[in-house]
């Protein structure tokens, strides 16, 4: 790659970071003016909801309190939980709150304008996760402070009192637990760095504001690493698929500058993307964006690097450095499925990796016709390795999400008082089966999660809502079939025979040189007139197949209203799809009869994108229905 590809790269990766960074800020003052001038729809009473104590930040002797007890600002807070000596309206005492600092009305202003806005729906669940982290594990000595602190009270109504108390607890507890626990413990942990390293004059003047406000920072970078490595992903993803490619009159210099632009143009596509508002919200979608979506630009720089490298016929160092791009891909995505549940689906992109390779050792096999003993029995063992090796890749992007599951049954099956309290209901169901998920029960039991669950008159809208994602993503995974089903048929079928013909003998084949051709990309692949086509090579398989099952999840088994932000925090093929959709109706020209149509597909695309970010900054922010 010459230097000045790469300068010209340095560029537009800073560009996009700038463009991520200013839509953030722009979409957050829209959220702001929204909630300042729109009354808030009543929510309801068993919606939770995040006090910011902006307004009144004094505790309950009236003096101003930057932290209360039991806040995990609260150095004691360990020792009070112990002994019960703990008042949640309280200052904790520590230096935080004797020290008295400067305070700028003008920036006390701005924060209360700012950062209300962020705190609504799930994201009060999440900041309050960060202020508390013992609201996950509530414990048992605080619960009979609160309800049997005079000795006097009968025994019976005291016990019961008690437990009712507790079960309440214990229902938060469970509902807590389909929140993961790495953003918070980020936003948590920077919050804590910026308290030490700030001075507090330019902090807000509360600790669950500072919460708040760290959440703020923590996503617009993360939203902007994301849409880099969206960049990066596209870039390499379109390079190895080029490798295969008949050169013919394009030069290198011409094919880099189109790399550059079609991945230009999907990371701008990601900075106003429909689900912006929850990218900008204290949710977890811009953490789990930048983690997945960087583990992907890792895994396609590595298998970029092992094809150039196959096509040059030098093997110096190349599964050194794959198995180098693999580890830290792999990590990321274990990271990214301990910030969301979804990210368990990166474990199918090994899968398919994996399973890809051994069709194209069989198919190497089967076209030099070699069909002894030994060379069956090495091909064998050879997937059988690739196999176990993916199987453990997937297993450890998954490990988080099952260890979230044992550590939620410990706390609630093991380690409550079971003497005096009953255990829950599905702790016997866990004890009796191995396939039980607290994660999935938790979401069945409180949000009627499950198949068909969700297949009401009365969710008609939030399928409106949901469809146009839905569309996208379908017909993305769609136009890929029909796309490797005309590759196949001119130049992967073997024989006149089964030329244009449906056959299950036919469809099989190609079944089997899609998953070969996805992690072999030097077999050769028809020339493109438009270098957007090269992201629906054969490479993008693992990417198409991951964007159909969150549609799948999301139309017959989800909370339909949340497919926008699920697949648009975890699908980079969405993106690739509606590059393709626009940069086709740009290098049409104006003679072409499918001009007119293109260009209108165009226009609904860029409208559905700006129209659900504005819709988004008046509807969330004022707790209203949103996707």
């Amino acid at each position: 790659m010459s230097q000045t590809t790469q300068r010209r790269q340095h560029g537009q990766r800073l560009r996009i970071f700038l463009l991520a960074v200013i839509s953030r800020v722009i979409l957050l003052l829209g959220m702001a003016l929204s909630c300042a001038t729109i009354p808030d729809f009543r929510s309801g009473d068993d919606v939770l909801q995040f006090n910011l104590r902006l307004e009144n930040p004094n505790n309950a002797a009236g003096s101003t309190c930057f932290c209360l007890q039991g806040h995990a600002c609260d150095k004691g807070a360990t020792a009070r939980r112990h002994s019960s000596v703990m008042n949640g309206n309280l200052c904790a005492g520590d230096d935080n709150n004797t020290k008295q600092h400067i305070r700028y009305d003008w920036l006390d202003q701005l924060y209360s304008f700012v950062l209300p806005p962020i705190t609504k729906w799930d994201a009060a669940r999440m900041l309050t996760l960060s202020v508390d982290p013992w609201a996950r594990y509530a414990s048992l000595p605080f619960i009979e402070q609160a309800t049997c602190n005079d000795v006097e009270d009968d025994a019976t109504t005291c016990n019961a009192t008690t437990a009712d108390e507790f079960n309440k607890v214990l229902n938060r507890s469970e509902q807590a637990h389909a929140f993961l626990p790495l953003f918070p413990l980020i936003i948590r942990c920077t919050a804590d760095f910026l308290i030490n390293s700030i001075p507090h004059s330019f902090l807000p003047s509360t600790y669950e504001a500072t919460i708040a406000f760290t959440a703020v920072i923590v996503n617009i970078l993360a939203f902007a690493i994301a849409a880099v490595s969206l960049y990066d992903l596209t870039i390499f993803m379109s390079m190895r698929n080029d490798l295969a490619t008949p050169k013919e009159d394009e030069t290198s210099n011409n094919k880099t500058i189109n790399y550059c632009d079609i991945s230009k143009t999907t990371a701008e596509l990601f900075c106003v993307n429909p689900a912006g508002v929850f990218f900008t919200s204290a949710y977890s979608e811009s953490v789990f964006a930048m983690l997945t979506f960087g583990g992907h630009a890792l895994a396609a720089r590595g298998l970029y690097y092992n094809a150039s490298s196959k096509m040059r016929n030098s093997s110096s160092n190349r599964s050194r450095l794959v198995s180098y791009f693999w580890v830290l891909s792999t990590l990321l995505w274990a990271l990214a499925s301990y910030v969301r549940s979804n990210g368990t689906f990166s474990s199918i992109w090994w899968m398919l990796i994996g399973i890809g390779q051994c069709c194209s050792y069989i198919y190497t096999a089967i076209s030099a016709k070699r069909d002894d003993k030994v060379c069956i029995r090495a091909m064998t063992v050879k997937c059988a390795t690739i196999l176990c090796c993916h199987g453990i890749l997937a297993l450890a992007v998954a490990a988080p999400v099952f260890y979230h599951d044992k550590r939620g049954y410990r706390f609630h099956c093991m380690e409550t008082n079971s003497s005096v309290f009953n255990k829950p209901e599905w702790c016997t169901q866990a004890e009796d089966s191995t396939k039980f998920s607290l994660y999935a029960h938790v979401q069945r039991k409180h949000w009627n999660v499950g198949l068909l669950r969700y297949y009401e008159l009365k969710q008609i809208p939030n399928f409106i809502l949901a469809m146009p994602v839905l569309l996208l993503s379908f017909g993305a995974a769609a136009w890929w079939i029909i796309t490797s089903w005309n590759r196949h048929m001119n130049i992967g079928c073997d024989g006149a025979d089964c030329k244009n013909s449906i056959t299950l003998k036919n469809v099989f084949w190609w079944a089997f040189q899609a998953l070969s051709s996805s992690s072999d990309s030097v077999n050769n692949i028809p020339s493109v007139s438009n270098s957007s086509q090269l992201l629906l090579g054969p490479s993008c398989l693992p990417y198409y197949a991951i964007l159909a099952g969150f549609a799948l999840v999301g139309t017959f088994v989800a909370h339909v209203q949340i497919s926008t932000r699920l697949i648009c925090s975890s699908c980079p093929a969405l993106y690739w799809f509606v590059t393709i959709l626009i940069t086709s109706a740009q290098k049409n020209g104006k003679d072409n009869e499918n001009h007119a149509r293109r260009t209108r597909t165009t226009h609904l695309i860029w409208f559905y994108f700006l129209l659900y970010n504005i819709l988004g900054s008046i509807m969330h922010v004022n707790w209203l229905p949103w996707t």
